[in-house]
């Protein structure tokens, strides 16, 4: 039988064979056994045609009903052995084979050669698959690989199998096949980093609680004590002190395998950092099924804690930092209202201890509450919304001052307005209020290193990804600054300001869809901003007077 040279054999086999349906091509005999595991590399995950990661696949429905969802994958598959092929399987890849054959006869202009088959190839006399002597770069060995599509069947399970245990484990759905996967297409990966998270600190957490030399009873196990122990046992092993990743063979310093002389003294781990990535995850801890048959966590504080973390996040606190659609849920209603009810009374206390001369107990305590929603809102979220015919004192205009986001309505008055326009205006203000989600009165957050933005409000997945805008992204954008967008050329979102207009422009644009969909328009007469209800979704036939949001005194 012919064979090529060992040369023309590596080019031929370079570049992955398929795609192939793995229950076409795959036999039956090509399972993961003890001591042998079949890897997946390159794995993309897709639902509906799109590109997807586990964040998405692994999560529940939630609703309760069967979850029908069909979920694809494809990634590049290694043939160790000609019997992992069923009979199509393997008359379909030597088609392939030996029409790139033909096509590099024609490119080099060499006469046709015969026909190869793979039981030639994998010979183990003469042939070049199978074996360990034919090495490439000294490091890589011939391999034929295969482009492997197939349904999944089972969840996923990241590090806590017997077969992968410190890995992700896959199954299909044909023969209940099931993968390692050692790598992943880099759009899944990022929409499978929080998964990953998810397992790594539930690893860690077993690992800190099997460690434990005082044996912690479950009912301590908090996670301020979970933090404490990591910081303690965890943050610094004793072995780093004298091991060096990243270092210069002419230092003098570290020795040939990276070992320092000198210890060194790596940065001090805050708990903060610590504590933020069991908030990121803290509605999965207590809600998932394998936390709770683990038996590491006591239901109670946990649970507490992830009340905390909901409430913290939809008052303003950027828990985590990333986006985590778990974490952007309102607080529960009863203790918001708790909250407000022992605020209001407290208020109520004040005044009628310290009555002002000339001022009625009422609009006293409205004030005390304006000073007090001032007080508690972020100093980066508070914005005014100026008469746009004021000068400003840099010539070059603040991209977020410059847009329509709903100002916090707690502003206090100028000094020559009355109480009695307060009243009007207050009046209108909780009406509106009661409506609008507390996230619209925030200026947005620029999109963190990955150039993505998020939309902060509860229930919605809009996405600004800068680096791949969609055409939704840029409906309200001019001409000229999608091809600005589009081009590329700006480095940093933080350190260019028209890509900053740009992007908050697209959430400005996005923002009043939301209040479109309330029944609410933004408005701007006479340098004074605010909302109004739209003409034809109007609750009531009367008109509803626009709710202005008041100047900033002129100091």
């Amino acid at each position: 039988m012919y064979l090529p040279s060992f040369k023309v054999v590596e080019e031929l086999l370079r570049e992955p064979f398929g795609p192939y349906h793995d229950q076409e091509v795959l036999s039956a005999q090509c399972q993961t056994k003890p001591g042998r595991t079949l890897v997946l590399k390159s794995f993309q995950l897709a639902h509906k045609d799109e590109i997807i990661g586990l964040d998405d696949s692994e999560k529940p429905l939630g609703t309760g009903e069967e979850d029908n969802r069909v979920y694809r994958f494809r990634g590049v598959f290694s043939i160790v052995s000609p019997l992992w092929l069923s009979e199509v399987g393997s008359k379909r890849v030597e088609g392939e084979l030996n029409l790139r054959a033909r096509m590099r006869s024609i490119r080099e202009g060499e006469r046709a050669p015969p026909d190869m088959t793979l039981e030639e190839l994998f010979h183990r006399a003469r042939g070049y698959l199978g074996r360990k002597d034919h090495l490439i770069n000294d490091d890589e060995k011939l391999e034929l690989k295969l482009k492997i599509q197939g349904f999944k069947n089972m969840p996923a399970v990241y590090m806590l199998s017997k077969e992968v245990p410190h890995g992700l484990l896959w199954t299909s759905k044909d023969c209940d096949r099931r993968y390692e996967i050692a790598t992943m297409e880099s759009y899944t990966f990022q929409r499978s980093e929080n998964f990953f998270w998810r397992y790594r600190l539930l690893a860690l957490m077993k690992k800190i609680v099997e460690e434990d030399p005082r044996r912690t009873p479950l009912e301590k196990r908090t996670p301020e004590w979970f933090v404490s122990q990591y910081i303690q046992r965890f943050a610094h092993p004793p072995n780093t002190t004298h091991e060096r990743l990243i270092y210069d063979s002419d230092d003098s310093d570290v020795s040939d395998d990276g070992t320092t002389h000198l210890p060194r003294h790596p940065r001090r781990i805050h708990k903060s950092d610590i504590l933020r990535l069991f908030a990121a995850q803290s509605e999965w801890f207590v809600t998932d099924n394998e936390v709770k048959r683990s038996k590491l966590l006591p239901s109670k504080p946990w649970d507490q804690f992830r009340k905390a973390v909901r409430k913290a996040r939809w008052q303003g606190w950027p828990i985590g930092g990333e986006h985590d659609p778990d974490l952007e849920l309102e607080p529960d209603r009863e203790e918001v209202d708790e909250l407000e009810d022992d605020d209001d009374d407290d208020t109520m206390d004040l005044v009628a201890r310290n009555p002002v001369i000339g001022k009625t107990n009422e609009t006293v305590r409205r004030k005390i509450d304006k000073a007090k929603i001032k007080r508690n809102l972020p100093t980066n979220r508070r914005i005014i919304c100026s008469p746009s015919s004021s000068s400003s004192s840099s010539d070059e205009t603040d991209p977020v001052t410059t847009h329509a986001y709903i100002s916090d309505f707690s502003e206090e008055s100028s000094a020559t307005a009355s109480d009695s326009s307060d009243e009007v205006v207050d009046a209108h203000m909780r009406g509106f209020r009661a409506l609008i989600p507390p996230q619209l009165f925030q200026v947005p957050d620029l999109p963190g290193p990955d150039n993505r933005w998020w939309c902060r409000v509860p229930h919605c997945d809009y996405l600004i990804d800068m680096q791949d805008l969609k055409e939704e992204n840029v409906q309200g954008l001019p001409g000229d600054s999608v091809f600005y967008l589009m081009e590329k050329r700006w480095r940093s979102i933080r350190e260019d300001k028209k890509a900053q207009s740009c992007f908050f422009e697209m959430a400005s644009v996005h923002y009043k869809t939301h209040l479109e969909r309330l029944g609410l328009k933004f408005v701007q007469t006479g340098g004074r901003a605010g909302v109004d209800w739209i003409k034809h979704r109007r609750r009531d036939q009367h008109r509803c007077g626009a709710v202005g949001v008041k100047e900033e005194e002129d100091t």
